[in-house]
């Protein structure tokens, strides 16, 4: 393999490895904001009313709760922010006062943030919302 070959070689996987690093930081920022988003809500709501929607959210994260997000496994994981998201979405739809507005729109621009990253995060908006309504209803049967 002539020196040029292995030379393009070596920067693609670098540059790989760049684009995939900024996709895990991005999805770690996003993840951030979703926490500071939910900090921000909880003053106003009562948690213990959203049991069942965030045992659901805890059994994909590792660890810990989403309530106190740790570790890079988490904290970088698509799932745990796509996860997070649909959380605070219950949590404000569920509440009946409409001064929540602003904090649905930054969850809407979040959403829209975390549907960008990739094509599978589409999916797991989905069947995570199914899945997490399903499981709030048998939980309270």
């Amino acid at each position: 393999m002539s020196y040029v070959n292995k030379h393009l070689a070596r920067t693609l996987e670098q540059q790989h490895k760049r684009s995939v690093r900024g996709l895990f930081l991005k999805i770690q920022d996003l993840n951030n904001e979703c926490l500071l988003l939910r900090k921000r809500l909880e003053p106003h709501i009562n948690l213990t009313q959203y049991k069942d929607a965030i045992a659901y959210v805890d059994q994909f994260v590792s660890y810990t709760s989403i309530l106190n997000l740790k570790f890079v496994t988490n904290t970088q994981n698509l799932e745990v922010v796509v996860l997070h998201a649909l959380l605070l979405e219950y949590m404000i739809e569920q509440e009946s006062a409409s001064n929540f507005d602003y904090e649905l729109n930054l969850l809407h621009e979040y959403m829209q943030e975390i549907l960008a990253l990739n094509d599978h995060a589409t999916t797991l908006f989905a069947n995570h919302k199914e899945k997490m309504l399903r499981y709030i209803e048998t939980q309270n049967i």
